[in-house]
Parts: structure tokens; sequence; C-alpha cells
């Protein structure tokens, strides 16, 4: 199944493991996958699996450097999501002032 857009955002940040890769990477320059194997408690293999699902939800971009890839944060996905996420609590707001109001009007 294919993800996109906020989906794929929040799907990619739903595991604690990629939020820490995603932090690391986010500090400072970019990084490469073993040197975030070296500070993770995860394989090698495992950490290029996690940052590959980052990449491809957007969250990380990967450039190549001689036989390295370096990986940035792209935070233009979680503005989406956090877009996504604000206007999903508006509407429960709403429905829930809506839900309020009916009750209240019942007394």
């Amino acid at each position: 199944m294919s993800r996109s857009g906020a989906v794929a955002t929040l799907w990619a940040l739903s595991d604690e493991t990629r939020i820490e890769i995603l932090d690391r990477v986010a500090s400072g320059s970019a990084v490469t996958v073993s040197q975030l194997a070296d500070v993770l408690p995860i394989t090698r293999q495992a950490v290029t699996r996690h940052v590959r699902t980052l990449e491809d939800a957007g969250l990380v971009v990967g450039t190549k450097r001689g036989r390295q890839h370096l990986y940035r944060v792209d935070s233009t996905p979680i503005a989406a999501a956090h877009r996504f996420l604000e206007a999903r609590a508006r509407s429960w707001d709403d429905a829930l002032g809506r839900l309020a109001g009916h009750l209240e009007s019942m007394d």
C-alpha cells in the first residue's frame, strides 16, 4: 500500500527508533548511516531500513558524496502533518462543542 502526504509522515513517525534517528539527523550536520549505527543500539542494516522509511516519507533527504550517502532533515512533511492534525483537531473541537450545546439544551 502506498502512503502519501501527512499519512506517510505520521506513519514514519510512529516508530520510536525512527524518531530518534530523525532527532539525531536534525541535531547537526548531515550524517551517514554508519554514523547513526555507531550511536544507536541497532544494526547498521536496521538503521538503513529506518532511514529508507524516513526518506520515502520525505522526512530525510540523502545526497551522495563519494561512496557515502549523507542525510539531512526536510521539515516540509512535518509542517504538512502539523496542518493535517490541526484541521482534524478543529473538526473534533467543533463536533464536541455542538454535542455539549445539544446536551446543555436537554436540561
